[in-house]
């Protein structure tokens, strides 16, 4: 038994390179995640007016003005603390305190979008339409007006 014998049945028994980056797992979930995207496409959404949204929640007006207050009050009570939350960043960061500061800069991260979530739905209720767009929302929150589409 030589040398090029000892090397190749030693480098051959010791060395799975499948094994070790577990191709038999890596091949099952490509083939998982090409089920997934060969799944039949189902028909889009039906788009949904104001009035065809009222009906089928069965809301009457006196709810939808009581909704459309309550999440402009979530909203500015989000957008309140969201504003805490960076005025407690800055301070942390001035202490040197970095990750805490970078906590607090996600919260108010958090809080700002759910603010705007909330802005959002107020807004919809207020125009009355369930396809308004972002645009559409910052132009109306910046003053300038845009016509119902």
């Amino acid at each position: 038994m030589g040398l090029r014998s000892y090397v190749k049945s030693t480098v051959k028994d010791n060395t799975n390179v499948k094994g070790w980056a577990s191709w038999g797992t890596i091949k099952e979930v490509g083939q998982n995640i090409g089920t997934f995207l060969k799944v039949e496409k189902r028909d889009a959404p039906k788009k949904e007016t104001f009035e065809e949204a009222i009906k089928r929640f069965g809301f009457s007006e006196a709810d939808i003005v009581r909704r459309a207050q309550s999440h402009f009050k979530v909203a500015l009570f989000c957008g309140c603390l969201g504003a805490v939350a960076i005025v407690l960043m800055i301070y942390l960061f001035m202490k040197t305190m970095l990750l805490s500061s970078l906590v607090a800069l996600s919260v108010a991260i958090l809080m700002f979008s759910y603010a705007f979530r909330e802005h959002f739905y107020y807004f919809q209720m207020k125009q009355r339409r369930l396809d308004c767009t972002v645009s559409e929302w910052f132009s109306n929150l910046l003053g300038r007006e845009r016509k119902n589409v």
